[in-house]
């Protein structure tokens, strides 16, 4: 099974979200579950390599946040299309993380529930094996978040992983 491992992860989240592991209101709690969903679908459409449908899941606007050594612009929803269809292409993505918890995240002034959901995560990168290469793979361990629109679509994401020392290491750099 494919899965998309630098852009979503992800991407990547079958699992629970629990309204007790947020506290605070039951308005911030019913927010959180919301987003959720729409995080639990993504991971859903990542599987599938359906990138109508996980372009869906992010508002127009969208940006993931420079995190990536020597970068300092957000990249667009269109960059991250463009990067997503390439890599289904190119690469195998397995998410290693069995027992996966989506998680609430806080807003950084009040330190309050906000709705954001964030979670960490294994992924497997790999090359397939071809008549004349063996399979060559890598695992990178990512933190990402998802800050949400109020129409619950994903406005700004966050990934931190090692993602240029994995893909240097699985391509021969």
């Amino acid at each position: 099974m494919k899965h998309l491992v630098f852009l979503f992860l992800p991407a990547f989240l079958l699992a629970a979200c629990t309204p007790s592991a947020v506290g605070g209101s039951s308005e911030a709690e019913a927010v959180f579950e919301q987003n959720c969903v729409t995080a639990r679908a993504l991971i859903r459409d990542f599987d599938n390599e359906d990138i109508p449908a996980i372009r869906a899941h992010f508002a127009d606007s969208a940006r993931w946040r420079p995190t990536a050594f020597g970068k300092t612009e957000p990249a667009s929803l269109e960059d991250k299309v463009n990067g997503w269809t390439r890599a289904f292409a190119k690469y195998d993505f397995d998410l290693l993380t069995e027992d996966l918890r989506l998680l609430p995240g806080v807003n950084a002034q009040t330190g309050n529930p906000d709705g954001s959901v964030r979670v960490y995560f294994d992924w497997e990168a790999a090359i397939p094996a071809t008549d004349s290469t063996e399979r060559k793979a890598v695992t990178i361990t990512y933190y990402e978040s998802w800050d949400f629109d109020a129409d619950g679509k994903i406005w700004l994401t966050q990934i931190f992983g090692d993602e240029t020392a994995a893909m240097q290491a699985l391509n021969g750099m």
